[in-house]
Formats: structure tokens, C-alpha cells, sequence
């Protein structure tokens, strides 16, 4: 007699071991010693030749310490280091046939994926002196170098202490950098020049997800010269990720020898960088289509919130382009001033900021009638009495833009908003005053032709709200809350009367004797 009754499947999940060995190859198959002290990068450049001859798949990592010299990527060929597996980058020159721990070549469709870690063993490579560290005479310039490859995927993994730049692609298309953690000494000290992810002359790139801390850029854009790439890098996105930083957190530059479009740096919580988001535009290149959105940033003393800077690396370089700006939804806690400056012969166009909180602490700063040195401004405009610093920008929108001065305040820290060499200029909707003790004023323009400034409203304690210096002409001050200023503007004797044109503004009221 049979049983009609349908019977149940008894599904048993696989191991690791096997869901791994299933059209794949396991390292231990190889030869590999997971004792941290052989050279496993023979066993594993073996296994993935095999794997790439036999038309690809994945090269699976057991848990264990590796220790590797140079590893060659193949086409079409995942690494998967498992939870609790760790690649050691050699310390012996001699293991290295390149200067990078692991490269590929015109591979397609590689991967390096998994819960495991790379150690570049970095500490190995740099020389202490006092309190910091210095690179010895060699060491692997590259943890990770990748060149002219298409679709490349870095997933989950861990990559740490590395002794020179992390991740380098270069000429890539298609890459996508996810959920991986870069663990490097934050400071300078702890080992010089480790960059996290560098993009170089790379199209389609999106970096999501991640965790970086670095001793210097955290992620870095950038076009460099000599390596015959198409000096293009484009429709590039960075979102979701959690930056420190010994220098910049979001960086394109200094190499710009080609096109950057369509670039974006999203909802990323920055802390610890010299500079927040910087673009250097050195080598003639272009900037078209930037934009900036979600950032929280809290930087420690002379730090950066916001730097754009387009100059020239030599006298021969012909000046770059810089243009069409957008940074949007920024709150960030600093001591030195947004810094945003082209040059006479070729300004930035048309920059926006908007909605900007900045919790201001001040620091050291210069007397108020200091300017950043130009053209050259490094280090000097760290300590610039203003918040804000505006020069030879054409289309210049600030708007939004609430400033907080911590406490307690100090007279020397100046102006929040200095505009200078600047054309058609609109500040709406901006929240702020001078230092106390202050005799600046609040906004500063010199050299402005064409502003409009409307729907701003002065907190307690305002001074003098606008001055206008040298140079400057065509202003309307329309729609503005001035009741708590002591005086709406200061027209230097240099500038036409005429100058200043004022509408529908509340003016100041009366102090009660």
C-alpha cells in the first residue's frame, strides 16, 4: 500500500568548503601554506592562471595568514578571501617582480570580493624619525594597481596598512567599489602618502559603502600625465561612506591632465581631514559638472571644510577649467574658511553653494584686513579672517548659508563672507554676522561688478552688514531683515555712490536708551 502523501525534500546547506569547490578552485589545492611565513604568492598566481585557462571563476581563499610577494590578476577570475583569511604583502624587495602587492593588466571582469583581509605589511616599509614616519629607499608603490581594465568589482573586503597608495586604477571602465573598509594610520606619522582609492583617467566608477581611514587622501580623482591614458574621468559617483583623513576626504587633483564631467560625492560622514572637499585644477585640465550633497564634516584645527582651487603647475601650462559647481546640504565644524578662488585670467564659473551650516571655531586667525596670499594660497588661507573666501569667480550663488560662531569668540576672527575679483553674485537667505569685538563687516565685497542680495536676515549682535571696497558696483540689497544690525553698509570713498542700491529692506532699529 502506497502513501499518496507528498513527501518533504530534506534540503542539507552546503559548507563553505564545498558551495567553494563547486567549478571553483581552493588555494589548499594548490600547494598553499596558511602559516604566515611561506611565500604562498606561487600557489596562488597558479591557481589563478588555472582558473583563468579554464575560462574563468573564483579562486577561493580558506581562512589563514598568506604571506605574498606580487600576485597577477586574470581576465575573468574572482578572489575570494574568506572571513578569517589574510593576504601578508612580503617585506622582501625580492618578492615583488612589480612594485605593486597585487596588479592585473587588460583583464576583464575581475573581482576581489569576501569578508577577508589585505595587510600591505606597510610599517615595514617606513623609516620612524621622532615622531613621524618616512618611506624607505624602495617600497611597493601600490597595494592595489589596476590598469586599462573593464568591469572591475572590490567588494567587502578589507584592505589595511598599506605603505604607499591603496587602490589604483587607472584607464578602468565600469568600476564598482563596494562595501570595503581601508584601514591606514590617519596621520602622517603613522605612514606617509597612503592614499585610499585613487581613480586615474577612469569612466564609470561608483564607490559606495565604504569605511576609509588614511594618512593622506581618501578618495582622490585625478587625470596623470604619462601613462597614454584617454585623459578622461567621467560619470563618476561616491556615496555612503565614512572618510578620515590626514589631508583631503574628497579630492579631485592636483593631476588633472584631461576632462572631469559628471562627478558626485554624496552622503558621506567626514572626520579628522585637513580638508573636506578640495578640487585642484594644476595642469590645464577640465571641471565640468561637479556636485557635492549630504556631507557632515567635523575637522580639527586649520581644517578645510570646502576648498576649489584652479591655478597652474607651470609656467607653461595653460590655464584650466573650472566650472559648473554644485554643493549642496553641508553641515561641518572647522576653524578655517570655504575657499573657493580661480585666477584673473581664467575665473571658476558658475558655483553654487547652498545650504551650508557651518559651526564656526575660529582658531588663529590674521587681523581682519588680511587676504589669502595669491596666487598661492596653501597654508595662508588656513588662518584668513573670514568664513567664507570668494575670488575671481564669475556666477558666484551663495545661498542658504547659516554660520554659528563657537564660543568664546575673538574680535580677529573677522568677516564670514569676502568676495573679491567676483562677477554677478547673488547671496539670498544667508544667517550670520561678524566676530564679536569685530569692526569688519559682515559681508565684504571688493571688486565685485553685479550682486544681488535678498531674503538674508542678521542674528543679535550684527555690526556693519556689508561693505563695499574697491572696485565694486552694481549691488541691490532687496528683501533683507537688517533689525539687528547696527549699520546696513559702509561704502569706502573709492566707490561710486551709485553703487549701492537698496529696496523693501528692514532697517535697523533703534537701541533703547
Amino acid at each position: 500500500m502506497t502513501n499518496d502523501k507528498p513527501r518533504k525534500k530534506c534540503l542539507i546547506a552546503p559548507s563553505p568548503k564545498q558551495l567553494w569547490r563547486v567549478g571553483d578552485f581552493n588555494l589548499r589545492d594548490f600547494g598553499a601554506r596558511a602559516d604566515g611565513k611561506t611565500n604562498n604568492a606561487a600557489a596562488i598566481q597558479k591557481a589563478l592562471d588555472v582558473c583563468h585557462k579554464a575560462g574563468g571563476g573564483t579562486v577561493y581563499i580558506p581562512p589563514g595568514d598568506y604571506l605574498v610577494g606580487t600576485i597577477d590578476l586574470r581576465a575573468n577570475v574572482t578572489l575570494y578571501l574568506e572571513a578569517g583569511a589574510t593576504l601578508w604583502g612580503s617585506k622582501n624587495r625580492r618578492d615583488y617582480r612589480r612594485p605593486f602587492l597585487i596588479y592585473a593588466e587588460d583583464a576583464p571582469n575581475i573581482s576581489i570580493r569576501g569578508r577577508g583581509t589585505i595587510d600591505g605589511n606597510g610599517t615595514s616599509f617606513f623609516l620612524r624619525l621622532g615622531e613621524k614616519q618616512k618611506a624607505k629607499d624602495w617600497r611597493p608603490s601600490r597595494m592595489l594597481r589596476f590598469e586599462r581594465c573593464e568591469n572591475l568589482l572590490l567588494e567587502d573586503i578589507t584592505l589595511r596598512n598599506s605603505p604607499a597608495w591603496t587602490v589604483h586604477p587607472v584607464d578602468c571602465e565600469r568600476v564598482t567599489i563596494r562595501g570595503i573598509s581601508i584601514l591606514n594610520g590617519i596621520y602622517e606619522e603613522d605612514g606617509p602618502n597612503t592614499d585610499g582609492i585613487n581613480p586615474d583617467g577612469c569612466s564609470r566608477v561608483r564607490i559606495s559603502d565604504c569605511y576609509i581611514q588614511t594618512g593622506d587622501d581618501s578618495i582622490c580623482l585625478k587625470i596623470s600625465d604619462g601613462h597614454g591614458g584617454k585623459k578622461v574621468c567621467r560619470d563618476i559617483t561616491v556615496t555612503n561612506c565614512v572618510l578620515l583623513s590626514m589631508e583631503n576626504a574628497l579630492k579631485i587633483g592636483t593631476q588633472t591632465c584631461g576632462e572631469f564631467r559628471n562627478i558626485t560625492f554624496s552622503n558621506c560622514a567626514i572626520r579628522d581631514a585637513g580638508c573636506g572637499v578640495a578640487l585642484r585644477m594644476y595642469d590645464g585640465g577640465l571641471v565640468d559638472g561637479l556636485v557635492v550633497n549630504n556631507i557632515s564634516m567635523t575637522l580639527p584645527h586649520d581644517g578645510v571644510p570646502i576648498f576649489l582651487w584652479s591655478w597652474r603647475r607651470h609656467e607653461d601650462t595653460p590655464w584650466g577649467t573650472v566650472k559648473n559647481v554644485m554643493i549642496s546640504n553641508i553641515t561641518a565644524t572647522a576653524d578655517a574658511c570655504i575657499f573657493i578662488s580661480g585666477v584673473r585670467e581664467k575665473p571658476i564659473e558658475a558655483v553654487t553653494l547652498d545650504n551650508i551650516r557651518i559651526f564656526m571655531r575660529g582658531g588663529d586667525r590674521e587681523k581682519h584686513h588680511a587676504d589669502p596670499p595669491y596666487p598661492y594660497p596653501v597654508g595662508g588661507h588656513r588662518r584668513a579672517p573670514y568664513d567664507i573666501f570668494c575670488r575671481y569667480v564669475n556666477d558666484l550663488k551663495l545661498r542658504n548659508i547659516k554660520v554659528t560662531w563657537k564660543k568664546p569668540e575673538k574680535a580677529e576672527w573677522g568677516s564670514v563672507i569676502r568676495c573679491q575679483g567676483v562677477k554677478d553674485l547673488e547671496i539670498s537667505g544667508f544667517e550670520g554676522r561678524q566676530s564679536l569685538g569685530s569692526d569688519a563687516p559682515a559681508v565684504w565685497l571688493k571688486d565685485v561688478k553685479g550682486a544681488f542680495i535678498h531674503k538674508c536676515r542678521v542674528p543679535q549682535h550684527t555690526g556693519t552688514f556689508l561693505k563695499l571696497d574697491e572696485g565694486t558696483e552694481a549691488v541691490t540689497l532687496m528683501h533683507n531683515d537688517f533689525r539687528q544690525a547696527e549699520k546696513i553698509a559702509q561704502v569706502e570713498p573709492s566707490v561710486n555712490p551709485d553703487a549701492l542700491f537698496e529696496t523693501e529692506n528692514r532697517p535697523p532699529e533703534r537701541k533703547k536708551s
